[in-house]
């Protein structure tokens, strides 16, 4: 193996660590894996996009781990919004694959933007009053459907989501996430793995980097508390809105 190939493992673990950091206290951070996938790797948008879902998986996982040993239970309603989410996931998968890149770019564009608006207005995330169950679970539903489609974000929206349902405590909010997570990038990968769309030896050196940053990043956000956790989700949701603006840009110039 030579020195410029060790680099590229090397660059790739880098990045899935700080994805898994900051993905487990905020969102977004994928759009690290994403970019090594395509610019280290060379993969195209239509397997770069589905090999980060293996990474998401350890996001997911060390998180719950790391929340469980910093003493932050998760909370048992977690995991029928995972259920819940998981047809989303695998209709999201699907659309993937079949959408122009154009349409991906756009859509997270879109997605980040009020999110990032939301969070700037400074007021409480999440809606007030109690929403009906029907509401909750299609809200659920939509987790999924993004984790499947675009996964890049999947912690932003899970975060605005599942605000309301846990009285708009964030370290509760972060333990849920987990475990949807997890159920959601499961499905998502056994689509894209059943249609070969996973490129396997970046993906796992990816997914190893954001278990372990995942898992250090629950003491930190155990620790820091919400108020921390809302500054990296302002910053992570402006650094993804430039990158996608900045490839919307060169799609619509080819």
């Amino acid at each position: 193996m030579d020195t410029a190939t060790i680099l590229v493992f090397a660059i790739t673990l880098a990045a899935g660590v700080f994805m898994g950091a900051i993905n487990n206290v905020a969102g977004g951070a994928g759009v690290l894996g994403l970019l090594a996938f395509e610019h280290l790797w060379r993969l195209p948008l239509e397997v770069a996009n589905p090999s980060t879902r293996v990474a998401a998986i350890g996001v997911g996982a060390f998180a719950c781990l790391g929340f469980l040993r910093a003493g932050q239970p998760i909370p048992a309603r977690a995991w029928v919004q995972g259920l819940v989410a998981l047809p989303g996931a695998i209709l999201g998968s699907r659309l993937a694959l079949e959408l122009p890149p154009l349409w991906f770019r756009g859509y997270l564009a879109l997605v980040v933007a009020l999110l990032l608006w939301q969070q700037l207005r400074r007021r409480p995330i999440g809606p007030t009053g109690k929403r009906p169950a029907w509401l909750a679970a299609l809200g659920c539903f939509a987790i999924g459907l993004h984790m499947g489609y675009v996964q890049i974000g999947t912690g932003l929206v899970a975060t605005l989501v599942l605000a309301q349902t846990y009285q708009r405590d964030l370290l509760a909010v972060n333990a849920a996430k987990g475990i949807i997570v997890v159920v959601t990038s499961v499905a998502s990968t056994g689509s894209f793995a059943w249609c070969g769309a996973i490129a396997w030896l970046p993906a796992l050196t990816l997914a190893a980097g954001a278990g372990l940053g995942s898992y250090a990043a629950s003491h930190w956000s155990v620790a820091r508390g919400g108020d921390a956790v809302r500054r990296v989700v302002v910053v992570i949701a402006i650094l993804t809105l430039l990158e996608q603006l900045r490839e919307i840009a060169v799609l619509l110039a080819g």
